[in-house]
């Protein structure tokens, strides 16, 4: 049932992904319409951020009390309520209050599909587990891009957005069923993790393995949105690419990477099972591939205009660092096992901000270069390469999570509480 689980899971996933994507495909249309000027546009892409942190912290924390399972469904809800109301846009406030909602109800889908894993996978399938559900973002883009514009040109913004409805509705029917029938339903969540207080969490968040592990997954996060935002430009304006061979280096890269995430996660696994230890298959794989992603980063700027192997670097870049969405996750989630959603919260919570500062850093970075163009996007590719250098050796070094004790689970018995 747990695998189940996990399809249910990754098709969810691929529809949030849509529905946080298409706004991006309808941005002609919709500035047409609405007479929205770049500014103003701008505006509405940061809105979908606005609710969007606080309730993936929220929703996620929420999931150790309620159940995975309920907040999935009130995100597969949401969204059926919020893209079904398509039709009632009808001008600029409409259109913020829909993206503000979106948000609002996406937010706490990563964090909870984290714990959901952890709580139906044993350890030493949590590796491949968290690896195929991440990837339904990266596959999202790659299929539903084509099919969603096309059904845009035709149909119109509206209609595709109300199509997603639709589709958040039959998923939510699908899974409802299921959960209905199934005799694997997760357990209430233990007193213990009710009577948590932040006094006893603080302890945990101090410990180099949480901080450390924030580092690491942020330093990936800048380069997640390196590719996202800025790859396109330096593959167009400094490499020279076509239009064209930029799309397809960019999505080789996309695909690759996806192999070698769920090969290098399979390994992990494999190493847990033999050797029962997160520091050796979680700490030592992730440090290692993302020394070895960095150095791949930073051989790009040396290899002219070879398309070839500028898109196996990317490969090697990206499949070897996107590893760490799933690892930190797990290394997270070990701190305090018993709060999983509280900590895939808690570094959900440091990934979306640096989604909201890293793209001001780097602009001010390739900004440096003044004219020359070049330069300054090498001043950004090496300052994230220092960065994974520098978080991986410190990571090898501090993180050995096997040797965190759980005393925030021990009790008391002086005081009769959890302490």
């Amino acid at each position: 049932m747990r695998w189940v689980n996990l399809l249910l899971l990754f098709f969810s996933a691929f529809i949030v992904f849509a529905d946080k994507q298409v706004f991006g495909y309808a941005a002609e249309p919709l500035m047409n319409e609405f007479g929205i000027n770049s500014a103003q546009w701008g505006i509405l892409g940061s809105s979908f951020f606005w609710l969007f942190i606080i309730t993936s912290f929220v929703g996620g924390t929420w999931s150790d009390r309620l159940g995975t399972t309920k907040i999935i469904f009130i995100v597969l809800g949401g969204l059926t309520i919020v893209q079904l109301g398509a039709y009632a846009i009808i001008g600029l406030p409409m259109l913020m209050l829909y993206r503000i909602l979106l948000g609002a109800f996406e937010g706490p889908f990563l964090p909870t599909g984290m714990s959901h894993i952890t709580h139906r996978f044993p350890t030493e399938l949590r590796g491949l587990a968290l690896s195929i559900f991440i990837s339904a973002a990266s596959l999202g883009g790659i299929i539903s891009s084509p099919i969603l514009v096309a059904m845009m040109e035709k149909y119109g913004w509206r209609w595709t957005f109300v199509s997603l409805g639709v589709l958040s509705l039959t998923m939510l029917v699908i899974w409802g069923m299921m959960d209905r029938y199934s005799k694997d339903k997760q357990k209430p969540t233990s007193s213990k993790a009710n009577q948590l207080k932040w006094s006893e969490i603080v302890p945990v968040l101090r410990n180099p393995a949480c901080f450390l592990t924030l580092a690491l997954s942020a330093a990936t996060y800048c380069f997640i949105l390196w590719m996202a935002l800025w790859a396109p430009i330096y593959l167009t304006k400094v490499i020279k690419l076509e239009p064209m061979q930029m799309a397809y280096a960019i999505s080789a890269s996309g695909v690759a990477s996806l192999v070698m995430v769920i090969l290098i996660s399979s390994i992990s696994d494999h190493i847990f099972k033999k050797s029962q230890s997160y520091r050796k298959a979680r700490v030592l794989v992730a440090a290692i591939t993302t020394i070895i992603g960095g150095l791949a980063l930073a051989v790009i700027p040396l290899l002219g205009n070879s398309i070839l192997w500028i898109c196996v670097a990317l490969c090697v870049a990206k499949g070897s660092t996107y590893v760490n969405v799933s690892m930190s996750t797990q290394v997270m989630i070990k701190l305090m096992p018993e709060r999983a959603g509280l900590m895939s919260s808690i570094l959900t919570l440091g990934n979306n901000t640096t989604q909201l500062v890293a793209p001001i850093v780097i602009g001010i970075l390739v900004q440096a270069g003044g004219a020359n163009l070049e330069l300054g996007f090498n001043y950004s590719i090496y300052s994230m390469v220092g960065l994974f250098i520098l978080t991986s050796v410190l990571y090898l070094i501090f993180v050995k999570p096997d040797n965190v004790s759980n005393d925030v689970y021990t009790t008391n018995s002086s005081k009769g509480e959890v302490v």
